[in-house]
């Protein structure tokens, strides 16, 4: 779901550069039917170019990928705040699937509406393939596709350039054009350039039936008045072509205007160039990472939503008044002999080596799906997983996903894990929820972590190992209470020590400590 959100957002920003590339330089121009194949076309290249895969560049070893372990998170508050806080781009892609399912709704209530509307009008013949049928209430002239609406005075007083006005719509297929418009205003509703689309290809076919009407032999004056006493109906569906949809004025106006040099429709070649440049944008990589981003903040909304709807079908267990460190806001019944899942323990469970060698496993086993790497994709993925009685993984899931590569490497490497010391509630080993959120970047690294005033000696320990895994191969630079030290003596202190630790990897540090910080630098303060 959230792929289909950032391509709806790719597709709006093509929208809005081809309708504007489009309005400035051949909207005036009077071939109609070259116009209208423009629009179709740049309505298809809109729907396209987002599905394109370049690569802009070769990612060097540093770039290419590379996996950044947060601190661990056990706590059921915690990790309940993570995945049910509402970042302002859930938000945003809550409020477009809404929109979304609204405009369904509504085109196929028009549908529905149209279509019902048609099999009860009496048909009082057929003309050129067209079925003519024909209301007795007073209505505004339509067609859809091969049906024309028409009212019976209408029919008995200006029967002959209104059908042929009509026909002209039918012939030419333009409720083909508005179906699909129609369609693509259902996800792209938030778009203006959609919508104003949908209006100018609509004047267009009014246009080109207006044109029909003329070469038929119809008297341009009389039929204008017909138009102009014709402007006072009421447009019935938004599926059909209407003979009074559009502005009167532009039509009478369009009628009346000297034919477009043909040479005119050059301009058209810089829609090529548009896409083009389109391509390259997508393609470039800090373009990529901001859609990953999202791409992750929309999944993650996703699964929101559907974990509510499955909490809420699912019966909760009591919880003793007694006992509120058991309150956990999600805890849940797995099986069913009542073997219930805990969020918090007395002892919760632990990584043998404790987080320490937890955060080494981690960033020794975690490996970078190249097809992730090729691509730039990169986020957070959060993956809960239960510790069972005898200390085995079961259960690794990604409830915050990024792109299921990422999610399942995610995913294999928890599963992956050694036996855990068992959490344990009344000295009893019980089953306990655990929550890791690992973060993985096909850019460089952030450009600096900081543990200020940690009480939890582990906490440092670990911000450590990741800064030293952010370094990569290359020797940092390793700054002990602003002095340098070698890597070795950094290896040597005790987490206990610790009271600050820094890591850096961007060109701040060649600023601050010269070219021999340009594999990073680890700033270690003591206590």
């Amino acid at each position: 779901m959230g792929e289909f959100f950032i391509y709806s957002l790719k597709v709006s920003l093509c929208l809005i550069g081809f309708y504007l590339l489009w309005k400035l330089l051949l909207s005036r121009d009077t071939f109609h039917r070259f116009n209208r194949m423009l629009l179709l076309a740049v309505v298809a290249l809109s729907l396209l170019l987002p599905c394109v895969s370049i690569e802009t560049e070769t990612a060097s070893p540093i770039s290419g990928g590379m996996v950044m372990i947060e601190s661990l998170v056990a706590s059921a508050t915690v990790a309940d705040d993570v995945s049910s806080s509402i970042t302002p781009v859930q938000l945003l892609f809550l409020i477009y699937m809404l929109g979304v399912v609204f405009f369904l709704l509504r085109e196929t209530f028009s549908l529905i509406s149209l279509h019902r509307l048609v099999r009860r009008a009496p048909v009082a013949g057929s003309d050129e393939g067209c079925t003519i049928c024909v209301m007795n209430e007073d209505i505004a002239p339509f067609s859809w596709f091969r049906h024309i609406v028409i009212s019976r005075s209408d029919y008995d007083s200006n029967r002959r350039d209104i059908l042929n006005h009509e026909k002209a719509h039918a012939r030419l297929m333009h409720s083909v054009d508005v179906l699909l418009c129609n369609l693509l205003i259902i996800f792209q509703w938030f778009n203006p350039a959609a919508w104003l689309l949908k209006r100018e290809l609509q004047d267009i076919h009014e246009y080109e039936a207006d044109e029909a009407v003329l070469a038929s032999g119809a008297d341009a004056s009389s039929y204008q008045l017909l138009l102009i006493r014709k402007a006072v109906g009421e447009r019935m569906f938004a599926m059909a072509n209407n003979l009074n949809h559009n502005s009167l004025k532009k039509r009478i106006t369009m009628m009346k205007t000297k034919k477009s040099n043909p040479w005119a429709r050059a301009k058209s070649g810089l829609v090529l160039t548009f896409a083009a440049v389109a391509v390259v944008a997508f393609a470039n990589q800090e373009v990529k990472e901001i859609s990953s981003g999202i791409k992750s903040e929309s999944n993650a909304a996703v699964a929101e939503v559907v974990e509510s709807m499955t909490v809420a079908t699912e019966a909760v267990p009591a919880v003793a008044p007694s006992e509120p460190a058991l309150q956990a806001p999600k805890a849940e019944v797995a099986r069913p002999d009542n073997d219930e899942v805990l969020s918090v323990a007395e002892e919760m469970p632990q990584f043998p080596g404790g987080m320490k060698a937890l955060s080494a496993y981690l960033s020794d086993n975690i490996k970078y799906p190249e097809e992730a790497r090729e691509q730039g994709l990169g986020g957070r993925v959060i993956v809960t997983f239960v510790v069972e009685k005898d200390g085995t993984i079961s259960e690794a899931k990604a409830v915050r996903k990024v792109s299921p590569a990422l999610d399942a490497e995610a995913e294999r490497v928890i599963m992956s894990m050694p036996k855990w010391n068992p959490g344990k509630l009344k000295g009893k080993a019980v089953r306990v929820k655990y929550t890791v959120p690992i973060i993985f970047s096909a850019q460089k690294p952030a450009t600096a972590l900081k543990i200020k005033d940690a009480d939890d000696v582990d906490e440092k320990d670990a911000a450590m190992q990741i800064g030293k895994t952010m370094l990569g191969t290359n020797a940092p630079l390793c700054i002990l209470n602003g002095k340098e030290v070698s890597k070795e003596e950094i290896d040597k202190l005790s987490p206990e020590t610790i009271k600050q630790v820094n890591v850096i990897k961007d060109k701040s540090a060649v600023e601050k400590y010269g070219e021999k910080a340009a594999a990073g630098v680890i700033e270690i303060v003591l206590k």
